[in-house]
């Protein structure tokens, strides 16, 4: 019996309504998502184990050997973990072992790293930045000293950079590493979210031949909103040609504040050593980026007494425990500002 149009779709509809007037089960259905994305890393994790032969505690490991040589660099960002990308300045990444770290559980992850004497580095592809105090250390068969990174030895800055940080040098001759990512028990920490974190060991090598450094990044003219802090004089150096700054500027009895940076492959990278008149301090630990529109770090020194000819005197060295920054170029800039208004 044939039927019209219109009776049609009073049919459909009478059969569609009972769907239509039930709710959605979204939480079921995410927790059925969660529980698969679960079931899929388990079996990544178990064939990783029993193809690579590696370890891997309360984690996923994916290592792989060193790339082709032809193989096409990536322009990808580096937080994404590209199994190879160029920076800047010539330097070319190349992944060498992935792992996965579950906040759920909090335990440390262990995992092999094949290595083959070139400078080591680590990345982190994060879904939120309240985890970037991770610790990762290495450990090399035949030696008890523990490596671990540098300049600073937690990720503080991957999240906020999306550049890897650098591990210590390992030992002449070492061929394989075991890389431990580890959460620092802190009192009173609060729950993480359950968000999966992944992370990346590269290798890096710098051009054969070094390209010129960067322009220097002028340094703001005021500190503060408004501003408290007044530039006084600034100067920069090249690296590697040059390691050092010093600056003076005549004693007024007004508090002074010093604001130094990297720019270039260095930045965040170098070790900073401060002198004030001679003094060590014990200011910074590494060379930060150039100020952004962020802003930048800078200290406030404090009383200085004036040296026998009236002036402060600011001294700024840089330097790395890897050789291979020496084929690096980038920028040291030391800019020192007179605080105006006296609190």
């Amino acid at each position: 019996m044939p039927i019209g149009r219109r009776d049609l779709h009073d049919l459909l509809d009478e059969r569609s309504l009972p769907a239509l007037e039930r709710s959605i089960p979204w939480e079921s259905l995410r927790s059925r998502t969660r529980a698969a994305r679960r079931r899929r890393r388990t079996m990544i994790a178990v064939a990783g184990v029993a193809t690579a032969a590696s370890v891997a505690v309360a984690g996923t490991l994916v290592a792989r050997p060193e790339p082709p040589k032809d193989e096409e660099i990536t322009a990808s960002s580096p937080h994404q973990l590209p199994s190879s990308y160029e920076e800047k300045d010539g330097t070319v990444y190349r992944r060498l072992a992935t792992a996965v770290f579950d906040p759920e559980g909090g335990r440390p992850v262990s995992f092999d790293v094949p290595v083959t004497g070139r400078p080591l580095a680590v990345m982190a592809d994060c879904p939120t930045a309240s985890m970037s105090s991770l610790q990762v250390t290495a450990r090399v068969p035949g030696t008890s000293k523990q490596f671990g990174l540098t300049p600073v030895p937690f990720l503080m800055h991957v999240c906020d950079d999306h550049r890897p940080t650098d591990v210590e040098p390992l030992p002449t001759g070492t061929r394989r590493a075991t890389f431990t990512i580890r959460r620092p028990k802190v009192a009173g920490r609060p729950a993480e979210p359950a968000r999966t974190w992944r992370f990346a060991v590269y290798e890096w090598t710098p051009p054969a031949t070094m390209r010129p450094a960067p322009p220097p990044v002028a340094p703001p003219a005021g500190i503060g909103d408004p501003p408290e802090h007044t530039l006084l004089t600034t100067r920069s150096v090249t690296w590697p040609a040059t390691r050092e700054v010093t600056v003076a500027v005549p004693h007024t009895g007004r508090t002074l504040a010093m604001m130094t940076y990297c720019g270039g492959g260095i930045g965040g990278r170098l070790t900073e050593e401060v002198w004030v008149n001679g003094r060590r301090t014990k200011i910074g630990i590494r060379c930060d980026n150039p100020p952004s529109e962020r802003g930048g770090s800078y200290v406030v020194l404090g009383a200085v007494r004036p040296d026998a000819d009236g002036n402060v005197s600011i001294r700024v060295k840089v330097s790395s425990v890897i050789s291979d920054y020496e084929r690096r170029p980038g920028v040291l800039t030391v800019a020192v500002y007179d605080t105006r208004s006296q609190r």
